[in-house]
């Protein structure tokens, strides 16, 4: 009889989407016990950065309590390539367990962006999603907007500020040289809408500045838009993914923050699929086939778009490690086009174990 493969499926770590990363992985591992194929591995990271191997349930991570109920043991993984193991500490006795796959549910800094991607890389460890570049890459606002203006694919117009450059005194104007209100002001590396605010005049962009620099030391101003918000998930290798069909957001206030995501008395709308055009939505799978290349991505990303009330469409951003709860739109989108949730997972998992460098 075969033998189960290991999965190990990372979830929490330090950035402010611990809770969202608690809940995206307590889906996976539900969806992943469905299969007989894989043994999960559930590791949890805290705040404070240290991990734990968890056997507890589910429900006690979508509560934020998995640490409090346990069972938990310290555990790490290693960048040695002779050692693909997850070592488990129990009561003095380390355990090693093959690391035959990692799922990263890590969703913003320190998990997203290509820090762990590096580590597992270093390791030679086969992981879920883009490499370490293209997490860098796509995470970073102001790296990917740059990139896709290279490439000629539009979007909203657009600044970027350090820190340093505000505490400096760079006068406001100079940032909102050539921009129509309303503006958006987000940090350049974070997720889930955290730190975002919509500034209506020049009066409230200080604010909203030293509000988006207390996430991260880089920021970025964007040009509102009038329209439609659009999503499209994608599943594959290098080159050319395989999309999902389109889904519309309709929020239920001025944009879709963490609140109108997350909150259980959202009217947020996701309407699955879209009602556009064809030539629309010809458009929009051309422009996230180029977004997907840009960045070089692999496994998934959900790829945003703006469809602007005078029929401009505008790419919005790339997300590479999507929010993965029931109601999310990256599993919603592939359950429309015909994939299980647990299909769709087994897929990733495949798609992990099949990279080339």
């Amino acid at each position: 009889m075969e033998s189960k493969m290991n999965v190990i499926v990372l979830f929490g770590g330090k950035s402010g989407e611990h809770d969202v990363s608690l809940s995206s992985a307590a889906f996976i591992i539900d969806t992943l016990h469905q299969s007989d194929a894989w043994r999960v591995l559930p590791v949890g990271i805290t705040r404070e950065g240290h991990w734990y191997a968890y056997g507890g349930s589910t429900e006690a991570m979508r509560k934020g309590e998995w640490l409090l109920e346990g069972p938990s043991s310290p555990a790490y993984l290693i960048p040695d390539t002779g050692k693909h193991f997850l070592f488990v500490n129990r009561q003095g006795k380390t355990t090693s367990y093959p690391a035959d796959c990692v799922f990263p549910v890590l969703h913003g800094p320190n998990g997203e962006d290509g820090t762990i991607q590096g580590m597992l890389e270093m390791a030679g460890i086969p992981f879920v999603g883009s490499g370490m570049a293209a997490s860098a890459l796509a995470m970073d606002k102001c790296f990917a907007n740059t990139i896709f203006d290279q490439n000629r694919i539009p979007q909203t117009p657009w600044r970027s500020l350090d820190r340093n450059g505000w505490q400096n005194g760079r006068q406001v104007d100079q940032v909102i040289e050539g921009l129509r209100f309303p503006l958006f002001v987000k940090p350049a590396r974070g997720g889930s809408s955290l730190g975002i605010r919509r500034v209506l005049s020049r009066q409230e962009l200080p604010e909203a500045l030293d509000h988006a620099f207390s996430f991260d030391r880089k920021v970025l101003v964007e040009e509102g838009v009038q329209g439609r918000e659009l999503e499209i998930a994608a599943l594959g290798g290098y080159g050319d993914p395989e999309l999902s069909p389109i889904g519309e957001i309709v929020p239920d206030r001025d944009f879709y923050d963490y609140d109108s995501k997350y909150e259980a008395a959202s009217r947020t709308q996701l309407i699955v699929p879209a009602k556009i055009d064809q030539e629309i939505e010809e458009e929009l799978r051309r422009l996230a086939t180029e977004a997907w290349r840009a960045t070089d991505c692999y496994g998934m990303a959900r790829i945003d778009f703006f469809l602007t009330d005078d029929g401009r469409i505008l790419l919005n951003e790339i997300n590479t490690i999507p929010g993965f709860v029931n109601i999310s739109m990256y599993p919603r989108l592939f359950r429309e086009a015909g994939y299980t949730d647990a299909a769709l997972l087994s897929r990733l998992i495949e798609l992990a174990l099949a990279r080339e460098d």
